[in-house]
């Protein structure tokens, strides 16, 4: 079973299924929810957003692109419990 994305509010969350999604931000574009994003690879910070609630973790290692406390970079972690993040 995946973990369930919850983003901006919204009331259908996004489902990430690691048999499919390489990450956060994979499983968002699957779902059809605009987020930005530029590198996709976790050096430019471009699809930075606030993680409200859950866990994520990064199997590639810490990225290079900045992050403040509060956080992540969906373009290289993962979920490892539901999470709600903020895209603005």
């Amino acid at each position: 079973m995946g973990h369930r994305i919850y983003v901006d509010e919204q009331l259908t969350p996004a489902e990430f299924d690691e048999t499919v999604d390489y990450n956060i931000l994979s499983a968002l574009d699957r779902a059809k929810i605009e987020s930005d994003s530029h590198c996709r690879a976790g050096f430019c910070g471009t699809c930075r957003v606030t993680l409200l609630r859950g866990q994520v973790s990064y199997p590639g290692g810490v990225p290079l692109g900045y992050v403040r406390e509060g956080e992540i970079l969906p373009c290289c972690c993962v979920p490892t419990s539901d999470i709600e993040i903020r895209t603005y």
